[in-house]
């Protein structure tokens, strides 16, 4: 009994230790669980860590890879998901989340994407929000010191060229400000979101009375449409919809 008791309040001292953890303490312990095979450990640190609000491409790789060799599928794809937010062209990110999704049961024929839409989210995803922000303000910014220019220019030479460096400006100024919008929409306001029961029955309705119409597994990537108390309804790969429990899926 004394010995049970022992265990316990060790168990909750280890816990409290690692609460008392600076993120950077948390992180570098995390990544020795992983070293040592821990990978259940180590992932859930790593979530932690992001629940508490940090961000890095570095974290949210780790913390794939960790549930991944964890056996956490849906939670690897999801991280996988969120790392590729922050580096769209990073190989190792992409290639392991193709293996974690060759994991998934359910399979798609997905619909065709418009190809500039895809080139145009990948092109904002290369920088962040405030990035494009700042390029867009100092584009505009250099705009109005060339219609400024121009407007007091006398001399026909060179007002051309003014004209035309104005007007270059401003739209790539207009460019680098829908590139921001766009990028804090996939990345702030993300709609795609990973299914995480095991198996989940999407429904004509929100509720239990409504008609089963798919059925679907952890793993899956889903598109939200609308949310509705505890249900919400989602958008499968193929266009299909139908009303999912919101705890079974979780956001990008």
């Amino acid at each position: 009994m004394r010995r049970s008791i022992l265990l316990h309040i060790l168990v909750i001292i280890n816990v409290l230790q690692v609460f008392a953890q600076t993120p950077e303490e948390s992180y570098r312990h995390a990544g020795e669980l992983y070293s040592s095979s821990d990978f259940s450990g180590a992932a859930a640190i790593y979530r932690r860590i992001y629940d508490e609000g940090y961000r890095s491409e570095d974290l949210l790789y780790n913390a794939g890879n960790a549930f991944f060799k964890s056996g956490d599928i849906s939670s690897a794809i999801l991280f996988y998901e969120r790392a590729r937010l922050i580096s769209p062209a990073d190989e190792d990110i992409n290639y392991n989340l193709q293996v974690a999704r060759s994991r998934v049961t359910d399979r798609f024929e997905t619909l065709p994407e418009i190809f500039f839409v895809r080139w145009f989210d990948f092109f904002s995803l290369l920088a962040s929000t405030n990035t494009w922000a700042v390029l867009s303000l100092a584009l505009f910014v250099a705009s109005l010191f060339f219609v400024l220019i121009f407007l007091t220019k006398s001399a026909a030479g060179g007002r051309l060229l003014l004209f035309w460096l104005a007007l270059s400006s401003l739209i790539l100024s207009l460019l680098m400000l829908s590139l921001a919008v766009r990028n804090n929409s996939l990345v702030s306001h993300n709609r795609k979101a990973v299914v995480t029961c095991s198996i989940v029955t999407g429904k004509s309705a929100p509720g239990d009375g409504g008609n089963e119409l798919f059925v679907i597994h952890a793993g899956t990537t889903v598109t939200v449409e609308e949310e509705l108390g505890a249900f919400t309804e989602v958008r499968l790969p193929d266009g299909n919809k139908g009303w999912v429990k919101e705890e079974c899926i979780e956001k990008i």
